[in-house]
């Protein structure tokens, strides 16, 4: 006895089942089940999942497919298991050719392959079913003779969970008997529960994109039966039921994991990639030393590749080296460094990375650890706009097949749940956003539930909703759609259809089927091709230095000891600075004003949920304001940069290596396993750290001590390889922001264009900077932000009605000759701007340089809109501008402005309550830092409002008020809160309130509203 339901779907196949991976193996452990097969429709997307889930449960896992299958004159459904390993590689090729060919295979492709593979055909649809429903046996015997006959392992899919499938199972069962064929018993489980079939009607409608009659509710029989329920289904023919366990008795897949499938870099001449590594290095330690090399660089570069040569990770340098001197030599950005590859010095003098690991103290064994063999990973980041160039590059070099992107699933998240489940059930919008209201990001419907009174009382008059939010639970974190890894990319020299199902990608390039995960448990090389954004902001501005002010220009030789950088950096004026804009950041940057590259790597660090607790230390021990305590005299060297603060995860191996006489290896796999907390590793470990730190000299009190220090910081240290790289990008661009501000500023506007709120953030940001930032102009203003004369012009693209075609229509007509006039600007641009376009573009300034006021010309547009229709421009002289005298307000003008940039470009309305906050002594935002008080009012324009719940499910808000030059955050608890303070947005005000600080940043808790104007 015995029964394996063999036609299985998991969520993974999308929106057609509702069954999560673990419940559907929890299910088979709590009711001792031996096997389990999984059958996805046309994609092998879950199999390494669930080949490693049932592995890890003790159970036989059956790996499948459903695949439609295309011939002359017919389209079918066959369910295709693998019977071994040569089995699974094919059901990878096929799941490929049904991705890549429009979602079918053509039928002899399947046969040719079908040799590892159990082949049942459906018992629902296809042409077997459709010549039985036609009682067309005719039909039936050819299809047998021409196709199904020449499979080897075929079984016939018997399916009953409706009337028409059960008559036709019938039929089915007579006509396999005539034909000597065996059938087998199939449920097509969709659902673990029978009560759960709504669920997947649900999830079809969202698929579909329909709306559904909530009793309408199909397929209730696709749930997983127990093995007496198909008996009993089956009860005319069980040999089908005891068929399923002589397919899984036949069926035996081995897939092998965690392989080390590293590809072969082609070297030339049939050198050995170890002696061409080696002999590269060589070349590039001379290239990067030069007169400075010294014993010690020899020295860590012949360790580094004698590790490197017995790990077998030659080829894995090679093949990053070539693509990013691809990139150098084709003028793409390349970051300095990422992660701890940056420790290395083969990757330093490769030109991999641009950070000197001797000269900065990094480690190598934080990168590789000889003592702990695991996949070398260097993550390399690029300017944002031209990355897919490098996947390009080395996908031509390896071959279409041998590179691929990296899919991954978008899930139902919390909101989303709701509001597709909500819209499928056609409930008003009102009603949905009111619901969407009470669901916040990081925490699940059931939680939120449970928390918020309100939500349950709003439920308790509107019971059809709280059903609805019920049922959204059970979608939540469901799979949705498919989508690409950020920045992963597989490279093999073998074709990646032997490890990995493979689909189209957007670009070009395919992409697997396999998340990342799945693909790092095969054992298959994946390398994190990084679009920076800031890197692409370096090119830009380093271009127009180069045009407008330096052509020897060359950012590798700045001086990283520059006081006037270092200046900028204490003063917080970091907007647009990689890693150091933001406002928490420029309080830390306040506090330590750092005079070296080693302090802002320690902020970088230290700027961290945990560690930032160690800040104020940090900066009172830098200022002398307290003494520097070492701890113990030995452990100087290594926390002297920080001030006797453990910092980095680097200094906890240093650390393990002085006073205990670890192996920098060895100290790395303990600072793995001390912060996993783990109490016996953590007992284990000190005895081990104590005595041999004992055995060196240490007294048994010392040691404790200084074993208790790894492991308060165990968890708090921060990657040092990392910290570096990163703070070297951010000093390049601070020095930029400091030696040439109007070519930083310009670029990182043209940057924020689209963000209303960051374009105005870095406005004040340049006034600051006595940068003038002049208007819009039809003659002077381009697509991105111009310098003109060391001040700043603005774009034309954050102007609302004039988009990007319009923009580039309006400057290609500007080609022909500046416009000379008003009347001269609307005949030449009439035939692709509408007058909503040309009454912005007035509003905003962009017409002022023709000498009139704005009145004026609205006033005169509908007149040149209607002469010029008929005249082709030619008689501007014929035509008079009526001029009005009476300008806009300035109010007015202001207002306008507003509506259409998004903020003030050239006043404030702040100046509207200025009298008042000078009689009564109110502060500006940008006061904040200064005062040391504990209440105070402030005025601010409300820049943005935010209403969120707060624990307890009330609601709560936040908003930004800003002056010219800073935002301050205003948090307005619940006991304060009511909902028409949203009204304020957009408002100028005054309010009062408890100055206190969040991390490292002074912020305001609202007592009360003084003033709105």
């Amino acid at each position: 006895m015995g029964f394996t339901h063999l036609q299985v779907r998991s969520a993974y196949s999308l929106l057609n089942s509702s069954i999560k991976l673990a419940d559907y193996v929890s299910l088979a452990t709590s009711n001792q089940l031996k096997s389990l097969a999984l059958v996805e429709e046309g994609s092998m997307h879950s199999a390494i999942k669930f080949y490693i889930a049932c592995q890890k449960a003790g159970i036989k896992p059956i790996i499948g497919m459903s695949l439609k299958i295309r011939g002359e004159g017919f389209e079918d459904e066959w369910t295709l298991l693998a019977k071994n390993s040569k089995g699974y590689e094919t059901l990878l090729k096929l799941a490929s050719l049904t991705a890549l060919e429009d979602g079918g295979v053509d039928v002899e492709e399947v046969i040719a392959q079908s040799s590892n593979l159990i082949v049942i055909t459906s018992g629902e649809r296809g042409v077997l079913v459709s010549a039985i429903k036609q009682h067309q046996e005719e039909c039936l015997n050819r299809y047998y003779h021409q196709y199904l006959k020449r499979l080897e392992h075929l079984y016939i899919g018997l399916l009953r969970v409706n009337h028409l499938t059960y008559e036709v199972s019938r039929h089915l069962i007579h006509w396999s008997e005539r034909v000597g064929l065996k059938t087998v018993a199939l449920n097509d489980v969709r659902y673990i529960r029978k009560e759960d079939a709504k669920t997947l009607t649900f999830l079809r409608a969202i698929k579909e994109n329909q709306s559904i009659d909530q009793t309408d509710i199909q397929d209730v029989e696709r749930y997983f039966k127990t093995e007496e329920e198909m008996r009993a289904l089956f009860a005319d023919c069980p040999q089908a039921i005891d068929m399923t366990e002589e397919i899984v008795a036949s069926c035996t897949v081995k897939i092998p994991l965690h392989q080390q499938l590293l590809p072969k870099f082609p070297t030339p001449e049939g050198a050995s990639s170890d002696s061409y590594l080696e002999a590269l290095c060589y070349k590039g330690l001379m290239k990067r030393y030069g007169d400075n090399l010294s014993p010690v660089h020899k020295n860590r570069l012949s360790y580094e590749l004698s590790i490197i040569k017995e790990m077998g990770f030659a080829d894995y340098f090679l093949i990053v080296w070539d693509f990013i001197k691809y990139a150098k030599m084709n003028q793409i950005f390349v970051g300095p460094g990422r992660g701890s590859a940056a420790g290395s010095i083969v990757s330093y003098v490769l030109g991999i990375t641009n950070v000197d690991p001797i000269k900065y103290n990094l480690l190598f064994e934080r990168f590789l650890n000889p003592e702990r063999i695991s996949m070398p990973d260097i993550d390399i980041d690029f300017q944002d706009n031209r990355r897919d160039e490098v996947i390009q590059y080395v996908q031509t070099k390896y071959g279409s097949r041998c590179v691929v992107q990296i899919a991954t699933f978008g899930t139902f998240q919390s909101r989303s749940a709701w509001r597709d489940l909500a819209r499928i059930h056609d409930v008003e919008t009102q009603l949905i956003n009111k619901v969407a209201g009470y669901i916040y990001s990081g925490v699940t419907l059931k939680d939120i539930y449970e928390q918020s009174r309100e939500l349950r009382e709003f439920f308790s008059s509107y019971p059809k909703l709280e059903v609805i939010y019920q049922e959204a639970m059970k979608i939540e974190g469901l799979p949705r759609h498919t989508s690409i890894h950020a920045a992963g990319v597989i490279i093999s020299d073998h074709d990646l259809t032997d490890y990995t199902a493979i689909m189209e990608g957007p670009t070009g390039v395919y992409v697997s089927q396999y998340e990342a995960e799945d693909l790092e448990a095969i054992g298959l090389l994946k390398m994190d091709f990084l679009g920076l954004k800031n890197l692409n902001m370096l090119q830009q501005i380093i271009t127009l230095i180069k045009k407008k002010s330096d052509p020897t220009f060359d950012l590798t030789t700045i001086d990283f000891n520059d006081a006037k950088t270092y200046e900028m950096i204490a003063k917080g004026q970091t907007t647009g600075v990689f890693q150091l804009e933001s406002e928490g950041m420029r309080q830390v940057l306040k506090k330590v004003c750092p005079t070296s590259l080693e302090d802002i790597v320690a902020c970088n660090a230290l700027f961290r949920p945990g560690p930032m607790e160690s800040i104020p230390l940090f900066a009172a021990r830098k200022h002398h304001e307290q003494p520097v305590d070492y701890y113990h005299p030995s452990l100087q060297g290594i926390l002297h940069n920080t001030y006797g603060i453990i910092v980095y995860q680097e200094q906890i191996m240093q650390i393990a290596n002085v006073v205990s006489g670890y192996t920098l290896g060895e100290a790395d796999v303990l600072r793995r396993a001390v912060s996993k907390k783990k109490k016996d590793v953590l007992e284990e470990e000190e005895r081990k750290f104590v005595a041999k730190a004992v055995e060196r000299g240490y007294p048994i009190e010392i040691a404790s001590q200084l074993y208790a220090l790894i492991l308060k910081f165990a968890n708090y240290g921060f990657n040092r390889s990392h910290a570096v790289a990163y703070s070297m990008i951010a000093y390049q661009m601070a020095y930029l922001k400091a030696h040439y501000p109007a070519y930083f500023m310009s670029v990182a506007l043209t940057n924020v264009i689209g963000s209303e709120r960051h374009t105005s953030q870095y406005i004040r940001e340049a006034k600051q900077l006595n940068l003038s930032i002049l208007p819009p102009s039809v003659n002077k203003s381009g697509l991105s932000y111009q310098i003109e004369e060391n001040q700043i012009r603005f774009s034309l693209l954050p102007i609302k009605h004039i988009g990007l075609n319009l923009a580039r229509q309006l400057i290609e007509e500007r080609e022909a000759g500046l416009f000379k006039s008003v009347y001269d600007f609307v005949v030449r641009t009439r035939r692709f701007m509408n007058q909503r376009a040309y009454e912005g573009l007035i509003d905003v300034g962009a017409l002022d340089e023709f000498g009139y006021n704005r009145t004026t010309l609205h006033h005169n547009l509908g007149a040149i809109l209607d002469f010029s229709k008929y005249d082709g421009g030619l008689f501007e002289t014929d035509f008079e501008i009526q001029v009005l005298h009476k300008d806009l307000s300035k109010l007015e003008m202001m207002k306008r402005e507003k509506e259409l940039l998004g903020f003030y470009l050239n006043s404030h309305p702040i100046h509207m309550l200025a009298k008042a906050a000078q009689e009564n002594g109110w502060y500006y935002p940008s006061d904040i830092m200064n005062i040391n008080l504990s209440q105070a009012t402030f005025i601010g324009f409300v820049e943005k409002f935010r209403e969120i719940r707060d624990k307890k499910g009330k609601l709560m808000a936040f908003m930004d008020i800003t002056d010219e030059h800073m935002s301050l955050t205003v948090t307005v608890f619940s006991d304060v809160y009511t909902s028409e303070y949203k009204s304020l947005l957009g408002k100028v005000i005054a309010v009062n309130g408890r100055i206190n600080m969040r991390n490292n940043e002074k912020n305001l808790n609202l007592s009360k509203i003084i003033a709105v104007s």
